[in-house]
């Protein structure tokens, strides 16, 4: 699934500056917590993709994983994102 990028064209069209460094996130689990790091750009598009599932009428899950937004260096190597 690739994203429609409906947050980060809304924040292109309000002047917001994003600086396109992509590193993708991260994902670690600590003490069972999970940790989403990731910069400025990598969270937004991370959001976008949870707002394209949220929205769509076709799909009802989601995966993410180095092809998409996860960095290679992530301890997780997947994300499933379900809407129910």
């Amino acid at each position: 699934m690739t994203s429609k990028h409906i947050i980060e064209n809304y924040l292109k069209e309000n002047n917001y500056n994003l600086k396109k460094d992509y590193q993708g996130i991260t994902l670690n689990i600590n003490n069972k917590e999970l940790l989403i790091k990731g910069k400025q750009i990598d969270l937004i598009e991370l959001a976008d993709y949870i707002l394209d599932i949220a929205l769509s009428e076709e799909k009802d899950h989601l995966h993410l994983d180095n092809l998409t937004i996860i960095n290679n260096n992530s301890n997780i190597k997947e994300l499933i994102i379900e809407k129910e």
